[in-house]
């Protein structure tokens, strides 16, 4: 039973760490610079955010197909394994917008008041959630 709870969890976090800084509580969007006037060419210029948001993606990806793969095994040393490395990833999802590369430097933008507690908290709740997992599967083996 603690495969498919452990499992769904961890997707659920997953998918949650994707559609946060994308559509639930989205970073700051592009702002539109006009490279020259004659040939109305147009650049975007992103914040840092939008990278934040462009790593979480890819963290919140491998956090999905991790948790996929814990459905999968029966063995528990392996989903212990599975399950120290989440750890880990709990741990990047945290440091990604607040060492590793960070949000806008206003604390009035919408990444600062939405995106970065939102990732903060989901960064706790997976790390705490697997902890305890971790330890549940401890004594199984």
């Amino acid at each position: 039973m603690n495969r498919f709870l452990s499992s769904a969890f961890v997707i659920l976090i997953g998918l949650l760490v994707i559609l946060v800084p994308t559509y639930i509580l989205p970073v700051c969007p592009p702002t539109e610079i006009m490279a020259n006037s004659h040939d109305h060419h147009i650049t975007y210029k992103f914040m840092k955010c939008h990278w934040t948001s462009q790593a979480e993606i890819g963290i919140g990806t491998a956090m999905v197909v991790i948790g996929l793969i814990i459905l999968l095994i029966k063995s528990t040393l392996i989903r212990l394994g599975l399950n120290i490395s989440l750890l880990v990833i709990a741990m990047f999802v945290a440091a990604v917008p607040t060492v590793l590369i960070g949000v806008c430097p206003s604390e009035m933008m919408a990444c600062h008041i939405g995106t970065l507690p939102a990732l903060l908290l989901l960064s706790g709740i997976l790390f705490i959630g697997i902890l305890v997992n971790i330890f549940y599967l401890k004594r199984l083996s």
